[in-house]
């Protein structure tokens, strides 16, 4: 088995945390429709006990063989066959990469509408994300720690500096208007929960307990869920329904002592979250392209794809499946598929070749 980078689980779950947390200042009608956010309070209790269930194929085929990710899992159980999913799990991680390029792309236009060109801003995310797949897991594990330690910090700056403007009266009964918004949450939440497809590679090469990490980071990603439904709701009441991204717009009216407009450093960090995903989900898609074609290929790879999506930042307004309600459900279901399906197979066959050895030491 070829050598592979080393990191810690801190490491490791420092890069699904901020992942996972970039959602969060994109999160508003764009994707959730006119779905009440309020109701998501109970969305985000659901998809904090449905992460566990979801986590527990993919843990338990690790725990077979902590050497073995899943796509050694699937060439050493499938032979050939297994590239075919191998190329699945590739897709995957591009369709990702596109998707949130494509949230980038809209939040820039949308909600800051900078004056200079949105593609040219969308090529050098590319080319930085680019760099970092290239450089490898080590080197974005290093540059994690720094910019969770900058993404923790503001959201407590975020807490404290809308505190003060929650009223309680904007927080009305949860599924005042039925139970649809609930579901509409949790299948949004659920389907963004790509960083446990991700655990299927990272697992074993991270050093540590893996158990207590997942059982952490899985409490820190929907306890800050809650917490900005929370201040978006309380702050902003009704209204936080008619914005497109309502937790950048309860971030440019909160203010922290003398300091105004922390938008702009909230805005800052989360382009740092972005290029770490992007980053991130190259690597992994690199390494199925490794595990196919070899390494040679691999790096040509990571900077053919990123060609490929630096021209389409120049078409992407038109990639409007990226960006509604399809796309929801067709990463629910994709996700599904690779973090329960193929590991469930993968467990089954693990264990009949394990007993097949066992009746041949036997005799």
């Amino acid at each position: 088995m070829e050598k592979r980078p080393c990191i810690s689980v801190g490491q490791m779950f420092a890069m699904l945390f901020v992942s996972r947390m970039v959602v969060t200042m994109t999160y508003g009608t764009l994707l959730i429709g006119d779905s009440d956010i309020w109701d998501h309070l109970i969305s985000a209790g659901i998809s904090f006990i449905l992460t566990f269930l979801l986590v527990l194929p993919i843990y338990k085929l690790f725990k077979m063989d902590n050497k073995m990710n899943v796509f050694d899992n699937l060439r050493d159980l499938m032979g050939k066959y297994g590239y075919i999913f191998i190329l699945i799990y590739v897709v995957y991680y591009l369709v990702v990469t596109l998707h949130t390029l494509t949230i980038f792309d809209n939040f820039i236009s949308n909600a800051i509408n900078p004056p200079i060109s949105i593609s040219l801003l969308s090529i050098f995310l590319l080319l930085s994300s680019c760099y970092g797949a290239y450089k490898g897991l080590e080197a974005l594990s290093r540059t994690s720690t720094f910019i969770i330690v900058a993404t923790v910090c503001s959201l407590i700056f975020l807490s404290i500096s809308l505190f003060s403007s929650i009223e309680t009266i904007n927080f009305k009964p949860l599924m005042y208007n039925g139970y649809e918004s609930v579901a509409e949450g949790t299948l949004y939440m659920i389907s963004q929960s790509s960083c446990i497809v991700a655990m299927g590679l990272l697992l074993p090469m991270a050093c540590g307990s893996k158990l207590r990490g997942i059982i952490i980071w899985n409490i820190g990603v929907y306890l800050s869920f809650a917490l900005v439904i929370m201040l978006v709701v309380g702050t902003m009441g009704d209204f936080a329904d008619t914005q497109l991204f309502p937790v950048y717009t309860a971030a440019s009216i909160g203010k922290f002592g003398s300091f105004r407009h922390l938008d702009s450093l909230y805005l800052g960090i989360w382009i740092c979250g972005i290029f770490l995903k992007t980053s991130l989900f190259l690597l992994l898609a690199s390494e199925g392209v490794k595990k196919i074609w070899g390494e040679k290929i691999r790096r040509r790879f990571i900077l053919g794809f990123s060609v490929i999506l630096s021209i389409s930042t120049f078409f992407i307004g038109n990639f409007s499946l990226l960006r509604g309600t399809f796309i929801t459900e067709f990463l629910f279901f994709f996700l599904i598929f690779n973090v329960v399906i193929i590991p469930l197979v993968l467990i089954f066959l693990k264990k009949r070749k394990l007993s097949k050895e066992e009746k041949i030491f036997e005799s």
